[in-house]
């Protein structure tokens, strides 16, 4: 393969692996998109179409560092993997014809953007003077997750409590399991049904019950 031709590959599936945000194609798009998940941040914004004036040269080079930093919010915790499937990112490209349907509906003016909003189960949150809940601007990632705690904060930190509090009662199930079949010194086979240091596995078991016994592919659990 020609070399150049192997970068410029390589360069695109790079960018298609990091981006995290959803780049919607149109409004029956967006509808299905925004329904997924129960919190999503919408970026609104205007791509230039022309190729020769500098202001457009400067124009996709902010649009394309605004993508590059919803995606770092997005890549950030808690909704990397804690929040992963609770919080979508979206962007809605405002120059597709296909997009209108959207911009008019949520009033999204041409110079107010780029454009942020907060969706909660598919329907755009409010701020208390009963106005749709915006950021406007090339934001910052720390101004986009604070633009977000504002107004979801209290909602992940329930959802992440939750997950904490699940995540502890499953470790006490799967130790008491073990405390039963310590008591009768029960022979395991296969893998141990607990690791506490990641999949299951021999290695983890060991790990764990330091004192276990392991011979032709059984545990005997101390």
């Amino acid at each position: 393969m020609n070399m150049k031709l192997w970068i410029v590959m390589s360069f695109f599936i790079t960018s298609v692996i990091d981006a995290r945000h959803i780049s919607v194609k149109n409004d029956t798009h967006f509808s299905e998109e925004i329904n997924k998940f129960e919190f999503a941040l919408v970026c609104f914004l205007q791509t230039p179409h022309g190729h020769k004036y500098s202001q457009d040269k400067e124009l996709r080079k902010d649009v394309k560092m605004l993508e590059h930093t919803i995606d770092a919010v997005a890549d950030a915790e808690p909704f990397h993997k804690l929040l992963k499937r609770e919080v979508g990112f979206i962007v809605v490209d405002a120059s597709k014809d296909s997009v209108q349907s959207l911009i008019k509906k949520y009033k999204i003016a041409r110079n107010e953007m780029p454009q942020f909003l907060l969706f909660n189960n598919g329907k755009v949150v409010t701020s208390m003077s009963g106005d749709h809940a915006q950021l406007l601007g090339y934001a910052l990632k720390a101004d986009i997750i604070d633009f977000m705690d504002d107004y979801f904060g209290k909602s992940f930190d329930a959802i992440l409590a939750q997950k904490a509090e699940d995540d502890q009662a499953d470790r006490e199930m799967q130790l008491a399991r073990y405390e039963a079949y310590a008591a009768y010194r029960y022979p395991y086979g296969e893998y141990a049904p607990y690791n506490a240091y990641g999949p299951y596995s021999w290695y983890g078991y060991r790990q764990f019950y330091q004192n276990g016994g392991y011979w032709g592919h059984t545990f005997y659990i101390p």
